[in-house]
């Protein structure tokens, strides 16, 4: 009777102990390495510093990420894959530079809609079922909605018709749009912007606003007005790192980035993205406001260019992907 007892008891703790080790509630701290995309001390790099700071904070005890630095450490476009192999743990990164991997992955930037908007056609999940069998796990995402993507000229370019003929310097998701407009697309990670254009080996390039008047002053003179796409980083994971995490912790971090930190995220942003376009006044770079039917004209053309290459790589789920971006 007693053997009997003593059974029951050592099953019922084991299923207690194995509920809670799922719940993370005895698993030691887990530390993952990571890299992004941009160094520390870049704006970009300022905002992902924010995000790590809050999640460690959150996570403390159970979960830390170990921000090992940007581009000086592992090249932008091959973090990735970087991750993938398990050079490292995890990155933030453009979406685009995981194209190589998944081909629709730089479509993140495709999109009129808001985050939340986003969030709640299934996109996130409907990226980590794509992400899953091309070894990587896709966390969620970084949102900057209100963060658009300009062309920036090294002279003042007055017309739309301009453009055509300039060599833009690109990252991947940028190119039909800038091909759209009759230029040709130069794909080149951002350290090398400013020396590509210095040398006259592109006429201008695309990017965001923050920081840009300061880091090529004297090399722009204008740039298109409105701004285009959203901006939007993965949060990229390798599988056998991820796995070190409990399920249930694997949840609750999944589940504190995709719902708790966007609106934070895309917060912080404002006071810098006011004070980048406030700098590229200050140093005299014209903004390009083109006529309203030009407007639309150039926001159609950019955004058809872009799905049209996604949806010619990958017609069922470039088709599905535009319906979860755009209105």
């Amino acid at each position: 009777m007693i053997y009997r007892y003593l059974i029951a008891t050592s099953l019922a703790f084991a299923v207690m102990v194995t509920g809670l080790w799922n719940t993370g509630a005895f698993a030691a701290e887990v530390s993952l390495k990571m890299v992004s995309m941009m160094p520390k001390k870049h704006p970009i790099g300022k905002s992902y510093n924010g995000f790590v700071t809050r999640l460690n904070k959150e996570f403390k005890g159970e979960f830390q990420i170990d921000w090992r630095g940007g581009p000086e450490v592992i090249q932008q476009f091959k973090q990735p894959n970087a991750v993938r192999i398990g050079s490292i743990d995890m990155t933030i990164t453009s979406p685009s530079y995981a194209n190589g991997i998944l081909s629709v992955s730089g479509s993140a930037n495709y999109s009129n809609k808001s985050y939340e908007e986003v969030k709640a056609s299934g996109y996130l999940d409907y990226m980590a079922e794509l992400f899953a069998p091309k070894g990587l796990v896709y966390v969620a995402e970084l949102p900057v909605s209100q963060l658009k993507f300009h062309l920036y000229f090294n002279k003042v370019v007055k017309t739309i018709d301009e453009i055509k003929g300039l060599k833009i310097r690109v990252f991947p998701a940028i190119a039909a749009a800038v091909r759209s407009l009759g230029a040709t697309p130069v794909v080149l990670p951002m350290p090398e912007i400013y020396s590509a254009m210095e040398r006259g080996i592109v006429h201008g390039f695309s990017t965001g606003v923050s920081g840009v008047a300061k880091q090529y002053k004297g090399l722009i003179k204008s740039y298109t007005e409105p701004g285009f796409y959203r901006a939007a980083f993965h949060i990229l994971v390798n599988p056998k790192a991820w796995a070190k995490l409990s399920p249930g912790l694997q949840k609750k971090v999944t589940k504190w980035i995709r719902n708790v930190e966007p609106p934070i995220y895309e917060a912080s942003w404002n006071k810098g993205l006011k004070a980048g376009y406030k700098a590229l006044a200050t140093n005299n770079v014209k903004a390009i406001e083109f006529p309203p039917d030009v407007k639309k004209r150039f926001s159609r053309m950019v955004l058809e260019a872009a799905w049209d290459a996604v949806k010619k790589k990958a017609p069922k789920e470039g088709k599905r992907l535009q319906s979860m971006l755009m209105k």
